[in-house]
């Protein structure tokens, strides 16, 4: 039997990769700043070197839009220093809306010398990594990242799901969007998601407060200027709110029986954009369901490694997820 002992999540912040036995041997951001070398496009940096560089940097991912160009030049470095060699077998895991790519993740693999490779829903690993006492009933998932995934998970397969294009991104957009047009300072996607990260929240009385510097409207200098949680909660309301409405969406259809496993165990949650203040509150009112679950930012890469011991199933798991 071929082995699979590498799982590669390529995300639209974070690349991560878990080696059997071993655990996770590369977590860093998926972005690169490249050149070109005679007449190919190469790596200058990669990752947090990349972001960091003063340097104009690429998205592999931008907004669940995969550049396979540009993935397979950072992947090429990430093989390298994971030390993913053509002997070794390698497991994407991918959103439930990139699946439609799983033979463009496979010749991804083939291009950086790898020969066996399978793609299976990010979120299936994300469950394994749950440890759910009852695997066999039904439960609702909720990942909110960049982007949000949803998925009702009955043993280890997807019944109903999808990738909903609200969460963490188009935060950042709508704050940076709210400062321009209201306090005339145009902030770089990192003092925007610096904003998001300290004062997004789902209390309409947070009075948290903090200074960010941007470019003043139309000009070329520079100044700060001071930001409230009271300033964005609108839009931040807005966001979980197309959020829950999907999550609604998803659920309205399935059957009493699963509906009443979901009533039981609540919402298993995870995701960096889950931890924001309120929204265990906010989502019991909008969704009815009481029960809340976190796990830290890992999950996924624990169920990997879940994933990746149970060798024998994993062609099954990979199958009944298609």
């Amino acid at each position: 039997m071929r082995k699979i002992n590498f799982a590669v999540e390529l995300g639209s912040n974070m690349t991560s990769i878990f080696k059997a036995e071993v655990g996770v041997v590369l977590h860093d951001r998926s972005v690169v700043v490249t050149g070109i070398k005679g007449k190919r496009e190469v790596a200058i940096s990669v990752g947090e070197d990349a972001y960091t560089s003063g340097f104009d940097y690429r998205k592999v991912v931008d907004n669940g839009r995969i550049d396979f160009s540009l993935a397979e030049i950072l992947l090429g470095e990430y093989f390298k220093r994971a030390e993913i060699s053509k002997k070794d077998g390698v497991l994407f895991l991918v959103s439930m809306d990139n699946m439609k790519y799983a033979s463009e993740f496979k010749n991804l693999a083939y291009a950086l010398g790898v020969n066996y490779v399978q793609v299976m829903p990010s979120i299936i690993a994300t469950a394994y990594g749950f440890e759910i006492d009852n695997f066999r009933k039904s439960f609702l998932l909720v990942d909110i990242g960049v982007n949000t995934e949803i998925a009702v998970i009955n043993n280890g397969r997807i019944l109903t799901g999808a990738t909903v294009y609200h969460g963490g991104n188009n935060i950042d957009d709508k704050i940076a969007k709210y400062i321009y047009d209201n306090k005339c300072i145009e902030l770089s996607k990192e003092s925007a998601e610096k904003v998001k990260n300290e004062l997004a929240s789902l209390y309409p009385n947070d009075i948290r407060t903090i200074s960010v510097e941007g470019f003043i409207k139309d000009t070329t200098e520079y100044s700060k200027v001071d930001i409230s949680s009271t300033d964005i909660f609108g839009l931040v309301v807005e966001e979980y709110t197309a959020i829950s409405q999907a999550i609604l969406q998803i659920i309205s259809g399935l059957d009493s029986e699963v509906n009443q496993d979901i009533k039981r165990h609540g919402i298993y949650l995870c995701g960096a954009s889950s931890k924001i203040a309120g929204l265990e509150k906010f989502l019991s009112v909008k969704l009815d369901l009481k029960s809340y679950i976190y796990k830290p930012d890992i999950v996924t890469m624990i169920g990997a490694g879940q994933i990746l011991d149970d060798q024998e199933n994993i062609e099954k798991i990979v199958l009944q997820n298609q």
